[in-house]
């Protein structure tokens, strides 16, 4: 069997927190870079790094706007 780190002591312990991101608050934002700045604001105590979500969830949306809204000329 392999051997397993201790568990922390609970003064260490992270729980991991719920985040929500309300995905239709960032559609309705003007560009990427507001959302962006939007999610980071949301991602602040999260330690992993975040870029490479952020651009996944800004790609994602983009997708999502041009289902549902007709471009505006």
């Amino acid at each position: 069997s392999c051997p397993r780190a201790p568990p922390l002591p609970p003064s260490q312990r992270k729980e991991t927190p719920e985040l929500e991101i309300d995905v239709d608050e960032l559609l309705d934002m003007e560009s990427d870079d507001t959302r962006a700045a939007r999610v980071k604001e949301l991602l602040v105590d999260c330690y992993k790094p975040t870029e490479v979500f952020i651009s996944g969830l800004l790609d994602k949306i983009r997708g999502m706007q041009k289902l549902s809204t007709p471009q505006k000329k």
